[in-house]
């Protein structure tokens, strides 16, 4: 059984002049699993997140995102819309072209959902934060697959570019635990993006 606990049009995170913020915190229940849904994002430019009341959800297929809080820094005039999740004000904000890339690779594997932790955990909650945290092997382990962001959430960086990706402990589980892992990258020559 899930609930929807926040819808956003992308188009309102465009229109902001400032950084907009989320927060599930209002309509989030603590202690709970959350996912982001797809189709509703590449489909309909919908920021939809639900909530289950199961963990692990048997039911549900996802692919738990792997980047690092604070990933390659960005050109500010090409980088596009994005925003910041309220508590996570430390890390980097959320490009909506790269969670929209993350969307588009997970539908494209027959995969309805994604998890991301800064989405899908409340950051100003710290109950749920440490709930999660202590499942966090068994999150990235149940996934379908793990899409590794090397260059972090604000952007898609190129296969040429260094990123700290590998050098962080909290990878390395998100690297191992998952059944299969695949890695984004910007791509220019044609249609092989996600292969």
């Amino acid at each position: 059984m899930s609930k929807i606990i926040l819808e956003v049009h992308l188009k309102s995170l465009a229109d902001s002049v400032h950084l907009p913020v989320l927060d599930i915190t209002p309509s989030a229940t603590a202690c709970h699993f959350r996912l982001v849904d797809c189709a509703r994002y590449v489909h309909h430019r919908t920021l939809s997140i639900c909530e289950l009341t199961e963990f692990p959800p048997s039911c549900y297929s996802y692919a738990a995102i792997s980047y690092v809080w604070k990933g390659n820094s960005v050109d500010e005039s090409t980088v596009g819309s994005r925003f910041i999740v309220a508590g996570a004000e430390d890390g980097d904000p959320i490009g909506v072209e790269a969670l929209l890339h993350a969307c588009t690779a997970a539908l494209r594997e027959d995969i309805p959902y994604i998890w991301l932790d800064r989405l899908c955990i409340m950051q100003t909650d710290s109950n749920d934060k440490a709930w999660q945290i202590e499942r966090m092997f068994a999150i990235y382990q149940g996934s379908t697959l793990c899409l590794v962001l090397p260059g972090g959430i604000q952007r898609l960086i190129r296969l040429d570019e260094t990123t700290t990706w590998i050098t962080r402990g909290w990878t390395l589980q998100e690297a191992l635990a998952p059944p299969r892992v695949e890695v984004i990258y910007s791509w220019q020559y044609g249609s092989g993006m996600y292969y």
